[in-house]
């Protein structure tokens, strides 16, 4: 990127990548493109799939950085970082911006203060945005995690968890639990991470299970990880005790990942346990129901749906093999942005896409049972 004449690099926040390669940046950078008049300071930069400088594209300023924005289905992104104002318009903490990077002023959150960290997009347009904030009409009240609607209206039915430090440290600089990581399940539940060690008054330490309205889930009670105190110079010292996010390794475990000294399962304590951590599925959560990437018996998909998709990479045909069949199936299949490129109802253990049509690039297929989302997997096409 730095190897073209009219881009020069600071300091990198968030990217995302199109299917067709090209990349969008956020962070604060340096162009020098006196032709077209993008000079100075930018916060949002496109490049094309060989890594120049795309210079069909209008970069936008702003006045903060973009720590974290996302895709959705419509083509338009939900940011967040410490802007006030971005592309000549004010803007609130959390905002929408369209395709080309203008600011979508028909989406207001009212976030005044602070920033999410993660945000995770959902299918009606909807987000979930996990972080430190505050908004506009209750400026004492710290929000933690919340469900924003597709106007950007705060969701009143999802039921915002509080967060308590316990026995952590405040983390320097005066502000308590924060919330660093989300990460959606199939059945639509939702694990949170981050620098806290209970949740609505329950142990949960740097991890939690909410459902889909935001309720405390049993999962992770009395699990979680300890602290530690860094000193990078002898006049500061910075506590830290925080869980990143989580990922599924394989069919029995899943890996934890963040800034910590020790893990405990609610059983065992291992305080060797450093910065990576991998778990048994079935000792997460210590008596009560596991954990699970696939859907599970007691929300009404039996005893998982043995989900196969194949050959992935794949060149344009693609079979998706069930041991079980739901009633009122439907495949999905979406783009990197999210947009819907195909649909096809499932009626056998084997259903065959044709996707000649699409071009290279990620993709992700979800298997849908009367509006519900049961199973979402990866594809690669390579033509």
């Amino acid at each position: 990127m730095n190897t073209g004449p009219y881009f020069s690099s600071l300091d990198g926040r968030d990217y995302h990548v199109f299917p067709d390669g090209r990349v969008l940046l956020s962070g604060v950078h340096i162009l020098s493109d006196t032709i077209r008049g993008f000079t100075g300071a930018h916060r949002l930069v496109w490049f094309s799939n060989t890594g120049y400088l795309d210079t069909t594209r209008v970069h936008r300023k702003g006045n903060g950085a973009i720590n974290r924005f996302v895709a959705l289905e419509s083509g338009k992104f939900v940011a967040s970082g410490t802007s006030s104002q971005f592309a000549g318009r004010p803007v609130d903490h959390i905002f929408r911006f369209e395709a080309d990077g203008s600011v979508d002023t028909t989406y207001r959150t009212f976030i005044s203060w602070g920033e999410a960290r993660d945000l995770v997009p959902l299918v009606n347009g909807s987000v979930y945005a996990g972080g430190r904030f505050l908004h506009a009409t209750a400026p004492q009240d710290t929000i933690y995690v919340a469900r924003f609607l597709a106007d950007g209206t705060m969701d009143p039915s999802f039921n915002r968890p509080q967060m308590g430090l316990g026995a952590l440290p405040d983390p320097g600089w005066g502000f308590g639990p924060d919330v660093y990581g989300l990460d959606t399940l199939p059945d639509g539940n939702l694990v949170v991470t981050g620098y806290f060690q209970f949740v609505n008054g329950q142990e949960r330490r740097g991890i939690c299970l909410l459902d889909p309205n935001g309720n405390l889930m049993d999962a992770f009670g009395g699990c979680g990880v300890f602290p530690y105190l860094y000193q990078p110079n002898p006049n500061l010292t910075i506590s830290y005790g925080n869980l990143n996010g989580i990922e599924a390794y394989d069919a029995t475990h899943y890996l934890v990942y963040g800034a910590y000294h020790g893990y405990g399962d609610g059983t065992t304590t291992d305080m060797q346990q450093r910065m990576v951590s991998r778990l048994f599925v079935g000792d997460i959560t210590t008596g009560a129901a596991p954990l699970s990437w696939s859907p599970r018996a007691e929300r009404g998909g039996g005893e998982g749906l043995g989900v196969r998709v194949y050959p992935n990479p794949n060149s344009g045909y693609v079979t998706l093999e069930l041991e079980q069949v739901p009633n009122d199936a439907q495949l999905v299949v979406r783009d990197a942005l999210g947009r819907v490129v195909q649909r096809q109802r499932v009626q056998d253990h084997y259903t065959t896409l044709e996707l000649q049509h699409v071009g290279n690039g990620i993709y992700h297929i979800e298997l849908y049972r009367a509006g519900e989302r049961l199973v979402a997997q990866r594809l690669v096409v390579q033509h």
